[in-house]
């Protein structure tokens, strides 16, 4: 509304609906010298308004915010989106915010689900500070896609600080333990010998291991090409790029790996003939059956195998790698060569991760000391 005052000025007075928290009116008010003034404010409040605040008067749903972010997701990924990311919404996200409105969502109800995210506990266990922050930062994606598409005005998981890294003793296996667990597989299970000895003499992530094919296989220069990885997304299998681009990289391995691996593809032929399923260079390397596999069969696996020995200890189907870089440690490796194996992005991760592993080189040094008096 525009109405001239005794004075001689002119007020604006414009209703902008109600505060959705406070319910109190927003009705900005102004004066100003001239009526074409006046029109010019009128307008320019109701267009920022109606830019900035477009939100408060949509009511818009997380709902809705989450079907835009799948489709922001599925562009930038080429249709794919990571099943663990999915899994972090279905599992943590969404129940706790799917009834909520966009515009009464603010930064003390992100640190809310948090504490939220840091009092429950996923089958039996307890949430870490790593897994935690991995589901905040799909939550700040999520709000970024809301203030990309204009309908926040503003992140609220903005300027929220990660949770501290937690240092937990790292499960490994000694070259030792690992030929024990390998004499615990049955003769006749050669997939199974095959994976976690591929695993644990290269150090590679699961799902380079599931995305692996015969042709990615160099027999002549023993090397391992790996440029993909395996998962699948909303049941359907996809082979997509790498974690990062240093994930790209080419393994050596040794002669009695690549004898193993050998022996394996003769015997998968033959278990695909029986199967009636075409077999090439384009098979993936641990298929064994029609479809491509899943990791959930190793994972159990490696427990169902210990079950036999009591003393042999418990670990993941991850702790193989750790493995992988604890034997290159104590055959005297480099930084640089374990980076460059694992594929990891920078030396600092190397270092962060696998440290604690090397060598106290301060007791040497301090027994040199020695000679000198």
């Amino acid at each position: 509304m525009i109405k001239e005052l005794e004075n001689g000025k002119w007020l604006v007075d414009v209703s902008l609906g109600t505060d959705p928290i406070t319910g109190e009116r927003i009705r900005p008010r102004r004066e100003v010298s001239t009526k074409k003034e006046a029109e010019e404010l009128e307008a320019e409040i109701k267009n920022k308004y109606k830019q900035n605040h477009r939100v408060l008067k949509e009511k818009i749903e997380f709902l809705d915010l989450l079907e835009l972010f799948y489709e922001h997701s599925e562009a930038a990924h080429k249709g794919t989106y990571p099943e663990n990311m999915t899994y972090s919404i279905n599992k943590h996200i969404l129940p706790y915010f799917k009834k909520s409105i966009l515009q009464s969502i603010r930064k003390k109800d992100i640190l809310n689900f948090r504490k939220h995210l840091q009092s429950k506990t996923d089958k039996e266990k307890k949430l870490s500070n790593k897994t935690i922050n991995n589901i905040m930062t799909i939550l700040n994606q999520i709000f970024n896609v809301g203030v990309l598409e204009e309908i926040l005005t503003s992140n609220p998981c903005d300027n929220i600080k990660r949770l501290p890294k937690e240092y937990k003793k790292m499960k490994f296996w000694t070259p030792q333990e690992f030929k024990e667990f390998l004499k615990l597989i049955p003769t006749d299970q050669l997939l199974f010998k095959t994976f976690y000895t591929t695993a644990y003499l290269t150090g590679m992530r699961c799902g380079e291991m599931l995305g692996l094919k015969w042709i990615d296989i160099d027999r002549y220069k023993k090397e391992i090409d790996v440029n993909k990885a395996s998962t699948f997304i909303n049941g359907e299998h996809v082979l997509i790029e790498p974690k990062t681009k240093t994930s790209i990289r080419r393994i050596s391995i040794n002669s009695k790996l690549l004898r193993l691996l050998d022996q394996w593809r003769h015997e998968q032929e033959e278990l695909f003939n029986d199967l009636g399923v075409f077999h090439s260079d384009q098979t993936l390397i641990f298929q064994y059956k029609d479809t491509p596999p899943r990791k959930d069969i190793f994972s159990r696996k490696i427990k169902y195998f210990c079950s036999n020995d009591e003393n042999l200890k418990v670990i993941r189907l991850h702790d193989l790698r750790h493995s992988h870089v604890a034997l290159l440690i104590d055959q005297g490796e480099e930084y640089h060569t374990i980076k460059e194996r694992l594929g990891h992005a920078s030396i600092r991760t190397t270092i962060d991760v696998y440290g604690h592993l090397f060598p106290n080189k301060q007791k040497a040094m301090a027994e040199k000391l020695d000679d000198i008096i």
